[in-house]
């Protein structure tokens, strides 16, 4: 995940036990893109961690390239590839080191170039996107340290550097020609193994290279508004680990919800099981905070400052 470290990053501890899962399952923007992806696509994974996205991608068929600088993570990943009978080519290795394939169909970056230099994490971008071919896909992730909402000192620990400001990544983007699939600003509330609950400010961006074919499968985006019904003070209040049922019997059903279900094996939500047999994950959603519910467990919270988005793909690869 991390790339420059100052002190054992946090994560290492979920990674060095196989039992349990110390990031959560397959991403819901990758889920959600993944049906627009080629036959046999050609994947990149910088800061994989322990294969969360990697691994799901692999089951559908995909060609995987994954790094993280985790011994910890890339050796949990191999363990899991082999329970799940999947081959993922994974690489002990830094972002700035990685020698990105050509013909990209799918690149994931998630909170790692928030790790580097301007300049550096600049041009991790630059080549990916020049390794991409015309209708290929960028996922990223990274977090902010806000005023209101400072990063935790377990990610400064880590060597996060504080340089990233709102649109950074999107800028890039647009004046490559791409198109801005998702551009979401929210506050996550959310646990590892060691950490109880930490919150930190993100940004989510999904991108999509022009292509002039036009057999390509389509994506559609759909905003999720609702008028608010929780009050700060009630919404803080709600613990991580409770039910479904807990949050709806105390605030009523939502105005809209979102969510993925995968019917087979694969890595489960925070602080649960390592591996589980499914992955039900739902997005309850009023206003502008959320509950993030995997299999059935609260394991995130969320303050949306853009609306949710659901992403679906029409037409097929």
């Amino acid at each position: 995940m991390a790339q420059t470290q100052r002190k054992t990053p946090f994560w290492d501890l979920g990674y060095s036990n196989r039992a349990v899962s110390c990031m959560g399952g397959p991403s819901i923007e990758v889920f959600e893109v993944s049906p627009a992806l080629r036959a046999r696509a050609r994947v990149v994974e910088l800061g994989c961690g322990e294969g969360r996205n990697a691994l799901y991608l692999a089951q559908l068929g995909h060609t995987v390239f994954a790094s993280d600088i985790s011994q910890a993570a890339i050796d949990k990943l191999k363990h899991f590839a082999t329970d799940l009978d999947v081959q993922v080519v994974a690489e002990l290795k830094g972002a700035q080191d990685f020698v990105s394939p050509p013909d990209i169909d799918l690149f994931v970056a998630q909170t790692v170039l928030h790790f580097f230099e301007t300049e550096v994490w600049k041009a991790i971008l630059r080549d990916a996107i020049r390794n991409t071919r015309d209708g290929g896909i960028h996922c990223l992730t990274n977090f902010m340290d806000e005023k209101d909402y400072p990063l935790p000192k377990e990610i400064i620990d880590c060597g996060h550097l504080c340089k990233f400001q709102r649109g950074d990544i999107e800028e890039i983007y647009k004046a490559e020609g791409w198109e801005i699939i998702r551009s979401d600003h929210y506050v996550k509330w959310d646990s590892h193994p060691g950490i109880v609950m930490h919150a930190h400010s993100c940004e989510k961006i999904v991108a999509r290279k022009p292509s002039k074919d036009y057999l390509l499968p389509k994506i559609e985006i759909g905003v999720m508004d609702a008028p608010n019904t929780i009050p700060s003070t009630d919404f803080l209040g709600v613990s991580l680990g409770v039910s479904r049922a807990d949050v709806t019997g105390k605030f009523g059903d939502p105005h809209t919800s979102h969510g993925m279900t995968i019917r087979q094996r694969t890595v489960a939500g925070n602080n649960q099981v390592g591996l589980a047999d499914s992955y039900v994950l739902e997005d309850l959603i009023y206003g502008t905070y959320g509950f993030q519910f995997v299999n059935g467990l609260l394991t995130g919270k969320y303050r949306y400052f853009t609306s949710p988005r659901r992403v679906s793909v029409v037409g097929n690869a």
